[in-house]
């Protein structure tokens, strides 16, 4: 199976008098990040989900740090990886879609912070969400191909020109980040990870799935946009789960052949490697099937791995609610570069140190880009604030996640002071004057007519 591959290629930009932390061969540390979109926390076996799925994300973990209750920013790719890459909640890095497609020069990314220290930065991703078009591409020389790449398929594109960047730049200081598409929809892994997983027939007789998509029982966004085609004829509704394990298994696979690359390399011990989802994915909880369009914790809890180099902190589990505004100061501390002071987030290595004291950023997730159409939840303890903006109503809901860990009973009538509490401090995040992006509109980008099909058939 082709899959249609998008590169963002970043070359060095070399520095002299870098700072960071050296090995003892005085080369500074060397960063991997590896992104899985629309991964659940959920479908990860150490983080709680079925054993034996990922043995390659859960060898990563007993080597580092796993943050085992992480939190995304948003349910969707551009403002997450936004925020992974500037530090900033959706709402202050305005890369949130609609008007707001693009990511703003005055924006500084982690790139840009490694880039300025000497480092030589790469990337290849898979989707129009993290290329030039939307700005992403800042602190690299970007290059974009569309279409196969020697007949490989979009995860064996990835992984062959991750592997040989390794290769090539493993003398000098690096930064390598790797975007795997997999887990998101439509699920369509090879054959053989398929009949791993699944061994029924999804054309059996029975209703077709399509039909329950394409209803008003599917509380999913861009319903007629194509993006539940791949259903088809699909009349077993246990196929499109059993392909998403599928999904997940493979790209697994695939972290665990760029990990085995990194050993061969004699770079895997000294290297900083992050692991990470930028959203998960509703499976029918809250009426709304293979998409992420609400903050609800199916799409906001993911997997995110922390291994330090020298095997530092190797094994530590945090269970800590944590959110993913604090990636990049983290990522900065790890490599013992500051982090901007500018920046709302921190670093949560002392946490993961356990340190008493240590801080941690509010749990807050937006999404919408415009001001009568937005969803924004924030967590505090264990109540979950969701806020729903349509027109000109407000609709709050509130959860107990320790009771309710599904959100399923919405006790916001019967907690008015919570409620009350959590209003004013949702409140106090976000300007209500500008709900949705704090400044002025970013100028609009192209994408040509392909590009926007492609977008629409997957849901945006």
């Amino acid at each position: 199976m082709l899959r249609i591959v998008a590169l963002l290629v970043c070359l060095p930009w070399l520095a002299v008098g870098c700072a960071g932390t050296q090995n003892d061969k005085g080369v500074r540390t060397p960063v991997v990040v590896i992104a899985l979109d629309t991964l659940r926390a959920d479908h990860v076996s150490c983080c709680g989900g079925p054993p034996g799925l990922t043995p390659n994300i859960d060898a990563l973990a007993g080597d580092g740090v796993l943050f085992r209750t992480a939190r995304a920013t948003a349910p969707w790719t551009l403002p997450s990886f936004a925020t992974m890459f500037t530090g900033l909640p959706p709402h202050e890095h305005g890369a949130v879609g609609g008007e707001y497609r693009r990511l703003a020069d005055e924006r500084t990314t982690l790139a840009e912070r490694l880039d300025a220290e000497g480092y030589a930065t790469a990337g290849y991703v898979s989707i129009n969400y993290l290329t030039a078009e939307t700005g992403m591409h800042q602190g690299c020389n970007a290059t974009r191909l569309y279409g196969s790449i020697d007949g490989l398929d979009q995860a064996e594109a990835i992984t062959h020109l991750g592997v040989s960047f390794l290769a090539d730049r493993r003398a000098e200081p690096f930064f390598l980040f790797l975007h795997y598409f997999g887990p998101h929809a439509p699920y369509e892994p090879p054959a053989d990870w398929l009949a791993r997983h699944y061994d029924g027939d999804p054309r059996a007789s029975g209703e077709p799935v399509l039909d329950l998509m394409l209803s008003d029982a599917n509380g999913a966004r861009q319903k007629d946009g194509g993006m539940y085609d791949w259903l088809e004829g699909v009349t077993d509704p246990g196929y499109a789960p059993a392909a998403y394990r599928a999904e997940v298994a493979y790209v697994d696979d695939h972290v665990g052949r760029v990990i085995a690359r990194l050993r061969e390399l004699g770079l895997y011990d000294e290297a900083l490697v992050v692991l990470v989802a930028d959203h998960g994915e509703h499976m029918g909880e809250h009426g709304i099937w293979y998409s992420h369009t609400e903050p609800y914790d199916e799409t906001l809890r993911v997997p995110w791995i922390v291994k330090l180099p020298g095997g530092r902190l190797a094994g530590r589990v945090v269970d800590d609610a944590v959110s993913l505004l604090d990636f990049l100061p983290t990522v900065l501390d790890a490599v013992g570069l500051p982090a901007a002071d500018e920046l709302p987030g921190c670093s949560l290595l002392p946490l993961a140190a356990g340190a008493d004291d240590a801080s941690r950023s509010p749990s807050l997730a937006e999404t919408g880009s415009v001001e009568t159409l937005f969803t924004k939840s924030l967590l505090d303890g264990d109540l979950k604030l969701l806020c729903f903006r349509t027109g000109d109503e407000v609709r709050y809901e509130l959860f107990d996640l320790a009771a309710d860990p599904g959100e399923t009973v919405d006790i916001a009538a019967r907690r008015p002071d919570d409620l009350a509490r959590l209003r004013r401090r949702l409140w106090s995040l976000c300007d209500p004057e500008h709900p949705v992006v704090a400044g002025p509109a970013s100028r609009p980008i192209v994408i040509d007519v392909a590009g926007e099909r492609r977008l629409r058939s997957l849901g945006y």
